[in-house]
């Protein structure tokens, strides 16, 4: 549907995040970026079960320009409130969105829409 998009708009963020990473000085904090991850698979695990309606959402023209802003946002905010906690989760929460699109892409693991076919719709 729009994974080529979604990975671009991710990635970019993600750039964003390593930048401000870079920038404070960032340490590694493993515990957060496994929160992030795990944050990541769930938002994705949530939305799967509504998949129609989310991608009616979705498909909004400007939704997926309004998220990267978002995202954006959240990275400022995340860089002079909680520097240390905040880059690492967002950095794992992408990179786990990343990983997810990549194993859907290579075949591995079937698209979200999928996940729960016919129930919650």
């Amino acid at each position: 549907m729009t994974a080529g998009s979604d990975a671009l708009a991710a990635a970019g963020v993600l750039g964003l995040v390593a930048v401000a990473v870079v920038a404070v000085d960032v340490i590694f904090a493993p515990v957060a970026v496994f929160a992030g991850a795990a944050g990541a698979v769930g938002l994705e695990l949530f939305a799967s079960v509504r998949a129609a309606r989310v991608r009616a959402v979705w498909t909004r023209r400007g939704v997926r320009a309004v998220a990267v802003v978002l995202g954006v946002a959240v990275v400022a905010v995340a860089t002079i409130a909680v520097p240390v906690w905040g880059l690492n989760a967002l950095a794992g929460g992408l990179l786990a969105y990343l990983a997810l699109l990549a194993l859907v892409a290579g075949g591995v693991l079937p698209p979200s829409t999928d996940w729960f076919r016919g129930q919650g719709e």
